[in-house]
């Protein structure tokens, strides 16, 4: 399970590098882009941002629970050092960074990482993404941009090892396009784990230490 969850979050957190600006289309009104065009906005959108906070609550809805668990959390990402901090307030913490990933558990006390040769793409996505060049999110998804022209990406993953526990990821944009909205993970067996994002806050202050430990 704690694996499974380090690569969801490896895989938002990717995901969630889209920045502002990312789709300069009316909603509803032109026609899906194609997959190349998606991720050229993407890139776009990207350029020139070093820094950025975008605060989150996470939904889990659970078949076996009637209620959603929720928690509060934060990514930091800082694209000059390479790094990304994803916290789950008072829960858990995970740093990519020096490319490498670390992970540290509610008490502040730092986890092991399994050498699992089934990480590497993941970390090899993570790297891609601070750097910039999204394409290799195709090779571990395919893509399919909303056909009706919506601020709507879906995600569906290739590997059949990863089938096994995820079925799809879904994005959705604000209605102005400015930030992501929410992001909407289903499970294979049906659970869903919704991420509703706050306004992003672009150029702050995000220095080294932050990637370095709690």
């Amino acid at each position: 399970m704690k694996m499974m969850m380090m690569t969801m979050m490896m895989l938002l957190a990717q995901v969630l590098g889209s920045g502002p600006a990312l789709i300069a289309a009316d909603a509803g009104s032109s026609p899906a882009p194609s997959v190349d065009a998606f991720l050229a906005r993407v890139a776009a959108g990207e350029k020139g941002i070093a820094t950025v906070r975008i605060p989150f609550v996470q939904e889990k809805h659970l078949a076996i629970m009637d209620d959603a668990l929720l928690t509060d959390g934060v990514i930091e990402i800082n694209r000059t050092l390479g790094a990304v901090r994803w916290e789950f307030t008072g829960k858990s913490l995970m740093i990519f960074g020096h490319g490498k990933i670390r992970r540290w558990d509610a008490d502040g006390k730092q986890e092991s990482v399994p050498n699992d040769p089934n990480l590497k793409p993941f970390q090899d996505q993570m790297q891609a993404f601070v750097s910039g060049d999204w394409a290799p999110l195709e090779k571990a998804f395919v893509l399919t941009p909303d056909p009706t022209g919506a601020a709507i990406l879906t995600l569906t993953p290739r590997s059949p090892e990863l089938t096994k526990y995820l079925a799809s990821i879904e994005m959705r944009f604000r209605d102005d396009f400015t930030a992501p909205k929410q992001l909407t993970m289903v499970a294979a067996g049906g659970d869903e784990t919704i991420y509703k994002f706050q306004e992003p806050q672009l150029g702050v202050a995000l220095p080294a230490a932050r990637f370095e430990k709690p």
